[in-house]
This record gives structure tokens, sequence and C-alpha cells, in this order.
């Protein structure tokens, strides 16, 4: 059985560049900590209230981590809107009237957002992602 596109083929033996492997890592790791800050806090101050927000982040920054480590075009652009909203979020949080660790950890997390945003807009990953310049 052969392939009827080589480009595909050619795709999909090419090692994924770093800078889509820290936006990924960005994504995968990012929700989880958001998720063990909104365990910690519930614990702590009680509300289910709490895990609205991390949980729908995780769901939408783990589809996007999927994605970019797959290689699919429309990673990018989803993945760039998602870090944004993200980062946005954190940010709110650290103004907020919450405990001192959760905005030190919403302040790191909405850095990290921030530079896997301009990871996705780097010319190696639209090189990969098949993006236009």
């Amino acid at each position: 059985m052969t392939d009827a596109d080589p480009s595909k083929r050619a795709r999909a033996r090419r090692p994924v560049p770093v800078e889509v492997r820290a936006a990924a890592l960005v994504a995968l790791a990012g929700p989880a900590l958001f998720l063990i800050v909104a365990l910690v806090r519930w614990r702590v101050e009680g509300g289910a209230g709490l895990f609205g927000v991390p949980t729908a982040f995780a769901v939408a920054e783990f589809a996007v981590a999927g994605g970019l480590l797959a290689g699919l075009r429309p990673a990018r652009a989803t993945g760039m809107v998602v870090f944004v909203l993200a980062a946005l979020v954190h940010l709110m949080i650290l103004l907020g009237s919450t405990p001192w660790w959760a905005r030190l950890v919403a302040a790191v997390l909405a850095a990290a957002h921030i530079y896997a945003t301009v990871l996705l807009g780097a010319g190696p990953t639209r090189d990969y992602l098949g993006g236009a310049r």
C-alpha cells in the first residue's frame, strides 16, 4: 500500500519543533495546575463553583495540545485564541481578591500562556503546521 500524497508522508516523519512542544507543554501543564489550585481552594474555602472555569479550560487546552502534537493546522489558531483567553482569565484572578498564593500561580500561568501564544506565532511553528506567512 502506497500513500497517494507524498507530502503527507514527509510531514508525518518530520520531528515536532521545540516551539510546538513547549506550547503543548503549557497547554497540558497549565490547566492541570489551574485545577490543582481550584482543588486546594475548594478544600480551604469550600464551594464547588471553583471548578467550572478550570475544567472548561482543561478540556479546551488538552484538545489544543493534542492538535499541536498531531500537527493539525487549525490547532495553531485555536491555540492562540485559547491561550489569550486563558491569560486574560489568569490576569483577572491576579487582580481579584484571592489568596496571595493563588494570585502568584495565576501570574505564572498568565505569563506562560502569553509565552505560548508567542511560540505559536514563531516561524518553525508556522512551517510545521502549514500556516500562512
